[in-house]
C-alpha cells in the first residue's frame, strides 16, 4: 500500500513541476500507463485540474508555438473514464476554445492532433461545447479533405469515430464522407488496407454506419469487409468489442454481399469463442445479436445467436438485472428473429422478466415498439405477455403518442394484437387508434405495409368503435386508390383482407376487399409466393362477401393454387388454415374448382385422422359445415365420418363448443344422416344441448 501511494505521490509531484505543456503532457501519458487502476483515476483527475488551471488559457499561444499535439495527447488521456468530472470539465474548456478557432489556427493544429481532439471530445458527446468543438474541426476537415492522405490509418479511424457521435451534424457527415473517399482510394492501391489494425477497421465501420444512406460510406464499408475476409489479420486477433462494432456496422447494409460474408465469418468466430465459455459484456452481446439478426436465414448467424442466448441463460450470469434498456431491447428484438430456437426463446423470456421489473419511463418510444415486436413472437409465453402488458400501460401513460414513429405505432398495434384477450392491450390499441383518427390525413402518412398491419391488428377487437372507424378510414382513403395495392406482397394483401373481413357490414371494408380481389386477379401468379396461412386468410376474407363476383373469382384463383400443391405442401397447413379454406370454398359450392380443392383438403383431413384431437372446436365445426356443401363427394363423406368420430370421442367435452359451433355440426352431419358415425355424433351433441338447457 505504501509503494502504491509513493508511486502516486511521485507522479503528482512530477506534473506539479512540469512548467511547460510538453513536459506536462509527457508526464501525464507516462504515469497514466504505469499507475495501477485505483491510483490512475486519482492521478488523471488531479492532472485534469492542473491542465485546466495552468494550460487551457494558453491554448492558442501554444498552437502557434507548435505544441498542439501535447494538448491533444493530454486531452485524450484525461477525457477517458478515469478523468471523472474534472476530465470532462477540462475537455469542455478545450472544446470551447477549439470552436472559436479560425482556419489559420486550426491548420496549425494539424490533422494528427485534430483526430485525437475529435476522439477526446466524442467521449462526452452530450456536452454542448464538445459538440461545437467537433463540428468546427469537421468543418475544417470537410474543406481540406486532400490532407487526409497524410494521416496514418489510426488517425483516420479516430477522426471517423469522433465525428460519428454527432451523425446529424452536416459538417460531421461531410467530413466522414470525405474520409470514406480516402479509405476507398487506399483500398484500390497495392497492399490495400493492410496497415489498418483491427481497432481501426472496427472504428471505421462503426463510424461509417452512422450515415447508412451515404453511398460512399457503404462502398468504403464493403471494401473494409473484403479486407477482413481476405486480409492478413486473423479474426482471432480481434477483440470482442472490435467484432461487435464490425457486426453492428455491417448490419446497416445487410443487402451488401461483402458485409454479409464478413458477418458470416465473424459469426463463426463468435460461435467458437462462445463454446470456450468466454463471456461477452452486455453492450457487445446486444450489438452482436442485433447485428446477426439482419441475416436470420444464415446458419452461422443463427448458431452464433443461439450460443449468445445460452450465455444470457447461464446460471452464473447475474448481470441481466444490470442490462441497460437499449441492451435489453436489442437482445429481445434480435432473438425474436429465431423465435423457433429454444435457447433464443428461453433467453427472451428471461429478459422479459427484467423488463417487467424495469422502469418503463427509461425506454424510448422506438425501444418500446421494438420490444413489443420481439416479444410478440412468443405469444404462448406468460412472461412475454406480462412484459407486453407493462409496455402497454406505459404507452397509455405517455401523453403524446405522436412521438412514436409510424413504424413504431404499427409494431405496437401488431404486437398487442397477439393477446386480444388482455384488457390493457386493447386499451393501448384504442388509444393509438383514437390519436390517429383525430388527424384527418393520417392514413396518407403510412405506407401500404404499415396500413396492412394496422388493419390486421385493429381487427382483433372488432367491437371497438374507434378501431372500426380507423379501419373504415384506411379502407375509404387508401385501399380504393388506383395502383395503391400494386406494390403489396401477398402477405400484406392477406393481412388487409383478414382485417377488413371483421366488419362485413361496413361499405368501405367491402369496397376495399373488392379492390384487393381485383388486384389478386390481375396478378394471380403472385399467389404462388403466398404462405398457406396467407391463402387461408385471403379465402376466408373474400368469403364474407359471397355475392361479390370479384371475391368469387379471386377465391377460385386461390383454389387453383391450392390444387397445385403436393402432399408435402398440404401437410404444412395448420388445422385452422384447412378449416378456413374449406369454410370459404363452401360459400360457392357450384364452382367446380372449389369443389375439387375441397376434395383435396378432405384427403388431407383423412391423412390426419389420428391427429384430429389437435383441432380446436371452431375448426371442427368449420370443417364439417364447409364439407356439408358437397355431401355427394365420396372423399368428403369419408372426411366427415372421421370428423364425426372425433366429435363423439369428445362427447364429455362438448361444453367447449359454442352454440353456433354445435349448430353448424348438426346441420353438417345431417347431410349424411344415414351414416352411423354422423348419427352418433348428433346424439352426443343433442345430449350436450339438453344438458345446457337444464343448467339455465
Amino acid at each position: 500500500m505504501i509503494m502504491q501511494m509513493s508511486a502516486l505521490d511521485a507522479a503528482l509531484t512530477e506534473i506539479d513541476r512540469s512548467h511547460q505543456i510538453r513536459e506536462f503532457s509527457i508526464a501525464v501519458l507516462k504515469h497514466a500507463k504505469q499507475l495501477r487502476q485505483a491510483d490512475q483515476a486519482a492521478f488523471l483527475q488531479k492532472a485534469a485540474l492542473q491542465f485546466q488551471l495552468r494550460f487551457v488559457e494558453c491554448f492558442e499561444e501554444n498552437i502557434l508555438a507548435g505544441k498542439s499535439w501535447d494538448y491533444a495527447t493530454t486531452c485524450n488521456a484525461i477525457s477517458r473514464a478515469g478523468g471523472g468530472e474534472a476530465g470532462i470539465r477540462a475537455c469542455e474548456r478545450i472544446a470551447a476554445r477549439v470552436s472559436q478557432l479560425d482556419n489559420a489556427l486550426i491548420k496549425k493544429v494539424g490533422f494528427r492532433a485534430i483526430s485525437l481532439l475529435a476522439s477526446s471530445f466524442s467521449r462526452h458527446f452530450r456536452v454542448t461545447e464538445c459538440c461545437n468543438g467537433t463540428v468546427r474541426l469537421a468543418e475544417f476537415c470537410g474543406d481540406h479533405g486532400v490532407a487526409f492522405q497524410e494521416l496514418n490509418s489510426q488517425s483516420l479511424a479516430s477522426l471517423v469515430n469522433g465525428f460519428s457521435k454527432w451523425p446529424k451534424q452536416a459538417a460531421c457527415r461531410r467530413a466522414a464522407v470525405a474520409i470514406a473517399g480516402e479509405v476507398i482510394r487506399r483500398a484500390d492501391r497495392p497492399g490495400r488496407l493492410s496497415d489498418f489494425a483491427p481497432q481501426g477497421l472496427a472504428n471505421l465501420v462503426n463510424g461509417f454506419s452512422k450515415w447508412e444512406k451515404e453511398a460512399v460510406a457503404r462502398e468504403a464499408t464493403g471494401m473494409i469487409a473484403a479486407e477482413i475476409l481476405h486480409g492478413s489479420i486473423e479474426l482471432s486477433e480481434y477483440t470482442q468489442q472490435h467484432l461487435a462494432n464490425l457486426v453492428n456496422g455491417f448490419s446497416k447494409w445487410s443487402e451488401d454481399e461483402s458485409s454479409r460474408q464478413a458477418t458470416i465469418a465473424i459469426a463463426g468466430e463468435i460461435d467458437r469463442r462462445a463454446t470456450r465459455s468466454i463471456n461477452f459484456n452486455q453492450l457487445d452481446l446486444a450489438s452482436l445479436v442485433n447485428g446477426f439478426s439482419k441475416w436470420p436465414e444464415e446458419a452461422a448467424c443463427r448458431q452464433a445467436a443461439v450460443a449468445l442466448a445460452r450465455q444470457v441463460l447461464h446460471p452464473h450470469d447475474a448481470r441481466r438485472s444490470q442490462y441497460t434498456p437499449q441492451a435489453l431491447t436489442n437482445l429481445v428484438h434480435g432473438f425474436s428473429k429465431w423465435w423457433k430456437e429454444a435457447a433464443c426463446c428461453q433467453a427472451a423470456v428471461a429478459l422479459a422478466g427484467e423488463i417487467v421489473a424495469a422502469q418503463m419511463s427509461h425506454y424510448t418510444e422506438q425501444a418500446l415498439a421494438n420490444l413489443v415486436n420481439g416479444l410478440s413472437k412468443w405469444p404462448q409465453e406468460p412472461a412475454a405477455r406480462e412484459a407486453t402488458i407493462e409496455i402497454a400501460r406505459e404507452v397509455i401513460r405517455r401523453p403524446r403518442l405522436s412521438q412514436f414513429g409510424k413504424q413504431a405505432l404499427t409494431n405496437l398495434v401488431n404486437g398487442f394484437s397477439k393477446w386480444p384477450e388482455e384488457v390493457e392491450l386493447r386499451k393501448a390499441t384504442v388509444a393509438i387508434a383514437s390519436d390517429l383518427v383525430r388527424h384527418d390525413v393520417w392514413p396518407s402518412n403510412f405506407n401500404q405495409k404499415e396500413l396492412a398491419k394496422l388493419v390486421n391488428g385493429f381487427s382483433k377487437w372488432p367491437e371497438e368503435a374507434v378501431l372500426r372507424d380507423a379501419t373504415v378510414e384506411i379502407a375509404s382513403k387508401a385501399l380504393c386508390r388506383t395502383g395503391w395495392l400494386s406494390n403489396l406482397a401477398p402477405q400484406d394483401l392477406s393481412n388487409l383482407v383478414n382485417g377488413l373481413s371483421k366488419w362485413p357490414n361496413e361499405v368501405a371494408p367491402r369496397q376495399g376487399t373488392i379492390a384487393i380481389a381485383e388486384e389478386v386477379l390481375r396478378h394471380s401468379t403472385k399467389l404462388s409466393d403466398c404462405t398457406q396461412q396467407g391463402l387461408a386468410n385471403l379465402a376466408n376474407g373474400f368469403s364474407k362477401w359471397p355475392e361479390e363476383q370479384a371475391c368469387r373469382r379471386a377465391t377460385v384463383a386461390l383454389a387453383q393454387v391450392v390444387l397445385r400443391s403436393d402432399v408435402a405442401q398440404f401437410s404444412d397447413y395448420a388445422e385452422q388454415a384447412l378449416a378456413n379454406l374449406v369454410n370459404a370454398f363452401s360459400k360457392w359450392p357450384d364452382e367446380a374448382t372449389l369443389c375439387q380443392a375441397a376434395v383435396e383438403l378432405a384427403r388431407e383431413v383423412l391423412r390426419r385422422a389420428d391427429r384430429l384431437s389437435d383441432c380446436i372446436p371452431q375448426d371442427l365445426a368449420n370443417l364439417v359445415n364447409g364439407f356439408s356443401k358437397w355431401p355427394e363427394e365420396a372423399t368428403i363423406c369419408q372426411a366427415a365420418l372421421a370428423l364425426a368420430g372425433e366429435v363423439t370421442r369428445r362427447a364429455a367435452r362438448l361444453s367447449d363448443f359454442t352454440e353456433q359451433g354445435l349448430e353448424n355440426l348438426v346441420i353438417g352431419f345431417c347431410k349424411w344422416s344415414r351414416e352411423p358415425a354422423c348419427r352418433q355424433a348428433t346424439v352426443a351433441i343433442a345430449t350436450e344441448v339438453v344438458r345446457r338447457a337444464h343448467r339455465r
